[in-house]
């Protein structure tokens, strides 16, 4: 099972980070991944998470899209309202199910960041508040952003804390982070209303803590600052009150351990403080009153009685309901309905046209994704299709004609040689079906151009198989030549010859440029540009072993790009092995080789190599999918973007044919725009 994950990009992720370990915790063990951004909290945090046994790891900045990739939901907690936007629309990018959890009431003002928020809830498929207080202030504000979006109070819940033998210290106990929004203020001015010998130990750090210790020193008060402690419960069985005097809340957790630990409570009548403590708690006073607050402060530690009163019912009702239990149990209830919903409302159902090995490569893709069902297969080689068939559960056929005219598809994938192109998308247009197509798209120019133009026509969403696109490390290349562009490329295909008989002659693959090297054309075309000129020349080599064989055995070309830069192509098949496949790409200063494992950056100080990471293919496939279910389209390689590298592939057999040079059409002279999936 692939966890589900659970995310923030909060820069102080210190209350936001203690509730997501303590979700992860509660929740099934190994269903879910923590993912915190690559800060000194973030690493304590996984390094307390992994002590857990939780599955937890820092991302670093422009990791996220890798961190992302395969996940089924995501889960962006968010401190305020104006972070996890960016997380949300990486999450949406990976195809996950993208629920924010909203951890404060909404406090945006601000215009700006107010249509920021409105935008980011386009890749929400849900909300979380972390009480039911905040959700009301919520509520108001997503009606009139997005009526229909689902917004659930699930209030917090911790592990019941474990009881610790206190220091007898008596007085006054506050835990809060030293900030503005806690009232620290509020509480030394009504300190100053109590007698002299009352006693306040603060617990926490933050930007307001010089601010507290000039104002404790100009009041005289017997308040001491014990900046961040690990021994929270030990303080409390201290401690004869905690109170927090802030301004506002979500659902605060120190509230919750001091009811478990059974320290009575002094707080301010705010959203879900009262959730947690109950309408008939006896210590509640507005936000901001400094005299109500003092007022409360003395009638708690005047009436012992009372205290032990109050503790028993914090305990009882902590224990009735805000366990980390309850709320793992009600998560996960609300991730299974969410994850239900989408699989029924926007399975896609996929027909395959041929079940051979590059089909085998999309299934092991496909087969990980719960919004997807592969219910039709044809190939004429039946045992192969009924193989296929069984591990899907799916319909088989012998030809395409059939499948099409019985299975109810929402997409096809067309995964066959390339001489049996043609009337396969024909009849995929014909039925408006959308339609993966693996590459070469046809041995004939004229057909794949007249299906291109049936394609545009129909207005239909097309993708082909040219998956380097989807490399991280192509991205990392782009992002380069953006600054930098490309002089001069050096392409490699040096391979033996694969083994299906068709692939050895001219009629059946078009040889090794079309089938094979094209992958590199269309590397060279993304990263340069269009191609004007053409100009290639072939050997052939009788081979005793490969009867029939009639492709060129070695192919090389020179490519003019209309940015200005020049390429060399070299393809052979007449090795017993793969020797190398990739592109070198030269700029001023700047070196780059270019596999479709790891890329080579040589700027003079070494030659470093960085692995890929992700799946192009699954990265591929899925823009595909999301596309079709009417998602943003991020397809990198659509059919009419195919055929223009496809008509440089032809062009180099054709040039090498005729032994003339062959003029190409200009359509651009640099490469596509970056897509946001690959600028990010």
């Amino acid at each position: 099972m692939i966890p589900r994950i659970l995310a923030t990009d909060s820069a102080e992720p210190s209350g936001v980070g203690r509730m997501m370990l303590t979700l992860a915790a509660a929740l099934p063990r190994g269903s879910v991944r923590l993912l915190f951004p690559d800060h000194a909290l973030g690493r304590a945090l996984v390094t307390e998470a992994v002590g857990q046994g939780v599955i937890a790891a820092v991302v670093a900045e422009g990791g996220w899209h890798r961190a992302f990739a395969h996940a089924p939901l995501i889960n962006i907690h968010a401190g305020i309202g104006w972070e996890g936007h960016g997380l949300c629309a990486i999450a949406r990018a990976a195809g996950a199910v993208v629920v924010r959890t909203e951890h404060l009431p909404w406090l945006l003002t601000d215009p700006g960041q107010i249509a920021a928020y409105a935008a980011a809830l386009a890749d929400t498929d849900a909300v979380i508040t972390v009480s039911e207080g905040s959700e009301r202030t919520w509520r108001s504000v997503l009606s009139a952003m997005r009526p229909n979006l689902p917004l659930t109070a699930i209030a917090n819940g911790i592990a019941p804390p474990v009881p610790a033998d206190g220091d007898d210290a008596g007085g006054l106990l506050c835990v809060a982070r030293l900030t503005p929004q806690k009232n620290h203020r509020v509480l030394l001015a009504a300190m100053a209303r109590l007698p002299g010998n009352v006693r306040l130990r603060l617990a926490g750090t933050g930007p307001e803590e010089a601010a507290i210790r000039r104002r404790i020193a100009r009041l005289g008060l017997n308040a001491e600052l014990l900046g961040h402690r690990d021994d929270i419960p030990a303080l409390m069985a201290g401690a004869d009150v905690l109170v927090l005097p802030s301004a506002f809340e979500g659902l605060p957790l120190v509230v919750l351990e001091a009811m478990a630990l059974g320290c009575p409570v002094v707080a301010t009548r705010i959203g879900g403080v009262v959730e947690a403590l109950g309408e008939d708690h006896p210590w509640l006073v507005p936000p901001g009153d400094r005299r109500a607050l003092a007022a409360a402060l003395a009638d708690a530690l005047g009436k012992p009685e009372d205290r032990a009163r109050v503790a028993a019912h914090q305990r009882q009702r902590f224990a009735d309901r805000f366990t980390a239990a309850r709320m793992a149990a009600e998560t996960e209830r609300l991730f299974h309905r969410l994850q239900k919903t989408r699989t029924q409302s926007m399975t896609t159902r996929l027909g395959f046209i041929g079940a051979g090995g590059i089909a085998h490569r999309h299934f092991g893709v496909l087969e990980q994704m719960e919004d997807v069902a592969i219910t039709a297969i044809a190939d004429p080689d039946t045992p192969r299709a009924e193989d296929a068939g069984k591990r899907f559960g799916a319909a088989v056929f012998a030809d395409h004609a059939a499948m099409l005219e019985a299975a109810e598809l929402d997409a096809v994938f067309i995964c066959v040689p390339p001489f049996a192109h043609g009337e396969i998308e024909r009849a995929c247009i014909t039925r408006g079906l959308p339609f993966f197509v693996e590459k070469p798209l046809s041995l004939d120019l004229t057909l794949a151009e007249e299906i291109a133009a049936e394609v545009e026509a129909a207005g239909l969403v097309t993708a082909v198989g040219y998956h380097w696109r989807y490399l991280d490390t192509v991205d990392a290349a782009r992002a380069e030549l953006a600054r930098n562009p490309a002089h001069l490329m050096t392409g490699f295909w040096l391979d033996q010859t694969p083994p299906p008989q068709w692939w050895w002659r001219e009629d059946g693959s078009g040889g090794q440029v079309v089938e094979q090297a094209t992958h590199i054309i269309d590397l060279a075309r993304f990263l340069a540009g269009d191609v004007t000129e053409v100009y290639g020349i072939a050997a052939s080599r009788r081979r005793e072993d490969f009867y029939g064989l009639d492709v060129p055995t070695a192919t090389t070309a020179t490519l003019r790009f209309a940015g200005g830069a020049i390429a060399n192509l070299s393809a052979t098949c007449i090795l017993r092995w793969n020797h190398r496949i990739g592109l070198h790409v030269f700029a001023d200063a700047l070196a780059l080789e270019i596999t479709d494992h790891d890329i080579m950056v040589d700027v003079g100080r070494g030659r470093p190599v960085r692995r890929a990471e992700g799946d192009p293919v699954w990265r591929q496939d899925r823009d595909f999918i999301d596309a079709v279910q009417g998602r943003e389209n991020r397809i990198r390689c659509p059919y009419a973007e195919a055929l223009q590298t496809h008509r440089v592939a032809l062009a180099i057999s054709k040039s090498a044919a005729s032994g003339a040079p062959v003029k190409m059409e200009v359509l651009r002279s640099n490469p596509q725009p970056f897509f946001r999936a690959a600028a990010s």
